[in-house]
């Protein structure tokens, strides 16, 4: 048939007449909550549902509504009403950045939302009632980042460097930031200088190294000036930075300075090494917090007194999605048997020293963890996957004779179907937590623990 024709009869999809794009209009809204990602849900006299990012339940707004998205996004143009948890954002560039995206909220109105938009999920998801939801505070509310992702852009020789803006690729330049633990905060004046010279744009992960120091991992599109790969070795030779390793896009190895791994207190009060590049929680203490909590809700008595006779309580443990270990060097520790699982070699790596250091008992398996196999004798599993979820692992977890189950979940919406097959597999939801790791954030951690229902296998 020649090009641009078609058969008789046949309508084609460019006979159809396009809908007309409506511009955006001001409307006056009533939030009524706030959905996953932190936007607050309203509504319009015909009952389309609008989003608008940096409001609070009960407020009555003014909005700009775009009805040519779904859903329908509305731009904050002012308060009428204001909630009285709204609170001025402590830091200048709140509204532009895109990195704290609740700090107009107090800190009990954050952890109200965060459990509200957990709660509700999981209750959607599964059809029963969850638990109370037990609310894990924040240990620090600002400075608590002692690991962060920063986006850097290098024009005409000059270098910036920030955070992408709300829903954009666009750069905030940020001359300082208050979530930042001082130990880091620096390489926001230090990483423009380094980099001077270089073309093209890249993320730039920091975090403490050996020593304190800084380490520095960079991935970048473009040229980097020479002057940029002397001045970076140069800090690593000096003992300024601890280490540093940078991805050329295109290249097939890294170039490695020094040792750029992230160094952080472990849960038990030893160092903990994390693979350069890979997942760690965004502050020592979160972490700390979130791994001693994941091993009590691991024990087979959640309650039960650390003693020697409790130590072999939670008899085989497997453990999926490790990363480099933060949690496994407890699990590992009070386990009769245990197993780590991580498709990533550099994170095995280092939860195999991890382990090692400590002088504790456990493999560590290279594989992806969404589709390993659960082994028969296994008791426990321990997930904590990626914002995607584990839909491969929870149905191998629902098909086995597992007993009981610790998810771990970045993601309230991926949490709450994963559960959803677990409940209707046989196993009863015992406790969901939220762990405030991102405070001033709609980011928000979470907690379940599962255990099988009597004669559901």
């Amino acid at each position: 048939m020649p090009q641009g024709t078609r058969p008789a009869g046949k309508p084609d999809r460019r006979d159809k007449p396009s809908r007309p794009k409506l511009a955006p209009r001001p409307e006056i809204l009533h939030i009524e909550n706030l959905a996953v990602g932190g936007a607050g849900v309203a509504r319009l006299a015909d009952r389309t549902v609008v989003f608008v990012p940096g409001t609070a339940p009960g407020e009555r707004v003014e909005a700009e509504v775009d009805r040519n998205t779904r859903p329908a996004r509305g731009r904050l143009l002012r308060v009428i009403e204001a909630s009285p948890d709204r609170v001025e954002p402590a830091c200048l560039h709140a509204d532009a950045c895109g990195g704290c995206d609740f700090m107009h909220l107090s800190q009990h109105a954050q952890e109200a939302a965060h459990a509200e938009i957990v709660r509700s999920a999981v209750a959607h998801a599964t059809g029963e009632t969850p638990p109370a939801i037990q609310v894990h505070g924040a240990p620090e509310p600002l400075g608590y980042r002692t690991r962060a992702r920063l986006y850097v852009r290098g024009e005409r020789g000059r270098v910036r460097i920030g955070y992408r803006a709300p829903g954009s690729h666009a750069l905030v330049a940020t001359p300082a930031c208050i979530v930042l633990a001082s130990s880091i905060a620096g390489a926001l004046d230090e990483i423009p200088t380094v980099l001077a010279g270089s073309s093209g744009d890249g993320d730039v992960q920091i975090a403490r190294g050996a020593g304190g120091r800084l380490v520095v991992d960079v991935t970048w599109r473009g040229e980097i000036a020479p002057a940029a790969w002397a001045s970076i070795d140069r800090r690593v030779a000096e003992g300024a930075w601890a280490g540093a390793r940078v991805r050329m896009e295109g290249a097939k190895t890294p170039a490695v300075f020094g040792d750029p791994r992230p160094m952080l207190e472990g849960a038990d009060g030893a160092p903990l090494v994390i693979a350069a590049g890979s997942f760690a929680q965004s502050s020592d203490r979160g972490a700390i917090l979130l791994a001693r909590r994941v091993a009590e809700l691991a024990r087979a008595e959640v309650d039960a007194p650390r003693d020697g006779a409790n130590e072999k309580a939670n008899g085989h443990v497997l453990e999926l999605f490790a990363g480099s270990g933060t949690l496994s060097i407890l699990l590992a520790r009070g386990a009769a048997s245990f197993v780590a699982v991580e498709s990533d070699e550099g994170a095995a790596r280092s939860a195999r020293e991890n382990l090692a250091a400590r002088d504790l008992p456990g493999k560590v398996v290279v594989s992806d963890a969404d589709a390993y196999p659960i082994p028969p004798r296994v008791e426990v599993v321990v997930l904590d996957p990626p914002r995607a979820g584990a839909e491969g692992a929870t149905a191998a977890i629902a098909a086995s004779r597992v007993h009981r189950i610790v998810y771990v979940a970045c993601d309230p919406a991926t949490l709450a179907r994963d559960l959803g097959v677990l409940v209707r597999a046989g196993f009863e939801l015992t406790h969901l937590e939220t762990v405030e790791l991102f405070p001033q954030t709609s980011h928000v951690e979470t907690v379940a623990r599962l255990v099988r229902r009597r004669g559901a296998r």
